[in-house]
């Protein structure tokens, strides 16, 4: 009797660990360690991630600050994360989805309105820092377009690193220590208090295209290439098509939400009910 309970153990166990899934890590920002970012993840585990990847993985989230996510989604790790920006430097590191999970208005140049003239025309970073304004920056995140010339000695730029970089970059702006900021409007209006937002303006920025994509963002595992696998398959999908156009229709003006669907058609394929 013993000898048949240790085989009815020992085949259970076998079972168990045959059909246990591997765990990935899904890497959420804390740029500002708030509601608007549990919020987020939710909102992206629930229409996304689990979707696309729950059947194969245990989806483990952990929030971290920006350099430390660029850095494990650089190393062994099996960890994710969604709506990073590609470039050249990351993919040799990184792999990324062949659709982007969502498409931003450019980040725009924010200041006090004391400093900056509010206007319709987009305005010259580079044209700024010549005429001596400085600029705060968060130093482990890709300006694309702007990486050169924040990265020239020879102008004032502070990169701000650590757990609430954001949160210490506009405090360093509302209190007049630096002249600039360039960020998304979401983050401010998300993070920001309405009194504070009120001091500030904004100009779209010379040197950026209209709109920049966010890409789902894996390390270059096995569990990595196969995540993204899945994640592109899913972005076929007529549920991802919904919270495609769920999530940019709510999230900006009608006249871009349009523009960006428009592209999602033309340029990968996608298609959507009730759109023009």
């Amino acid at each position: 009797m013993r000898l048949i309970a240790f085989i009815v153990i020992l085949i259970t166990l076998n079972t168990a660990t045959a059909t246990e899934k591997p765990t990935l890590t899904i890497l959420s920002h804390a740029y500002f360690a708030s509601e608007a970012d549990k919020l987020s993840i939710n909102l992206h585990l629930a229409a996304v991630i689990n979707p696309a990847l729950a059947d194969e993985f245990d989806i483990d989230v952990d929030f971290t600050n920006h350099a430390r996510l660029m850095k494990r989604l650089s190393s062994n790790e099996a960890s994710c994360t969604f709506n990073a920006i590609k470039t050249p430097e990351r993919a040799e590191s990184m792999v990324f989805s062949s659709i982007p999970t969502y498409m931003h208005v450019q980040r725009q140049i924010y200041a006090l309105k004391s400093t900056l003239e509010s206007g319709s025309a987009p305005i010259s970073v580079t044209k700024l820092l010549k005429n001596k304004g400085s600029f705060g920056i968060i130093g482990s995140t890709s300006y694309r377009e702007l990486d050169e010339v924040f990265a020239n000695k020879q102008y004032n730029v502070a990169a701000i690193y650590g757990e609430n970089a954001f949160l210490q970059l506009s405090r360093l702006l509302l209190n007049k220590r630096i002249d600039y900021i360039v960020a998304y409007k979401q983050a401010l209006e998300a993070h920001i208090p309405a009194h504070e937002l009120n001091q500030l303006t904004s100009r779209r920025i010379a040197e950026y295209p209209e709109f920049i994509n966010g890409f789902f963002t894996c390390s270059k595992t096995a569990a990595g290439y196969r995540a993204i696998a899945l994640i592109n398959d899913y972005m076929k999908s007529a549920e991802m098509a919904a919270y495609i156009q769920q999530l940019h229709s709510k999230s900006n003006q009608p006249d871009d939400a349009k523009a960006m669907l428009n592209i999602y058609t033309q340029s990968y394929g996608i298609r959507f009910e009730n759109s023009d």
